[in-house]
């Protein structure tokens, strides 16, 4: 089976990381996606707790065919590599070619992330346009929204309307646990 992960910090989850995956499942670039959310991203201030994130993942997701979570990064240590989580997922998924799902400005970093060479040896990459990197070389999905968790951090801080940024169910969450605020 040929099994997409999407790794990330998802906070919060929102329509472009869903339209990422259901775009690679309608191109049958990947029969399952597997949303991957991070303990805490080395690279990035502290998020909010892992296990709200995993929540609105889950919720996010829950109508999503051929999408599942994993809470995998739960098992690396400190500092949270994504090399150290895909090495676990590797073991979890041995028999199934496992693609890494990426903005195309991402996998042009890869090299430089820690044992980015690894990585690429072991995982082939499906990229997503993103603004400034539409080269068609090297996108596999093109791009059709534009959001940011940074931007949705923001609106909710203003007091601004998230959704339809973020699904409703996660947007219900964000304000019953004060996230962002």
């Amino acid at each position: 089976m040929k099994i997409g992960l999407l790794l990330g910090s998802f906070d919060p989850i929102h329509m472009g990381h869903l339209h990422m995956a259901m775009s690679a499942l309608n191109n049958e670039l990947v029969d399952e996606v597997v949303f991957v959310p991070s303990v805490q991203n080395p690279w990035k201030q502290k998020s909010s707790g892992f296990r709200n994130r995993c929540i609105m993942v889950q919720l996010a997701i829950d109508d999503m065919e051929h999408c599942k979570m994993s809470t995998v990064d739960r098992r690396t240590e400190v500092p949270h590599y994504s090399s150290n989580t895909l090495r676990l997922l590797k073991e979890e998924y041995p028999e199934d070619e496992l693609f890494l799902i990426v903005g195309a400005d991402t996998a042009l970093n890869i090299r430089d992330w820690h044992e980015g060479e690894w990585i690429l040896e072991n995982f082939r990459l499906i990229t997503v346009a993103r603004p400034g990197y539409e080269d068609p070389a090297i996108v596999d999905i093109p791009m059709t929204l534009n959001i940011s968790s940074t931007e949705i951090r923001e609106l909710v801080k203003n007091k601004k309307q998230i959704y339809p940024l973020v699904p409703r169910i996660v947007s219900q969450c964000i304000k019953r646990f004060g996230l962002y605020e």
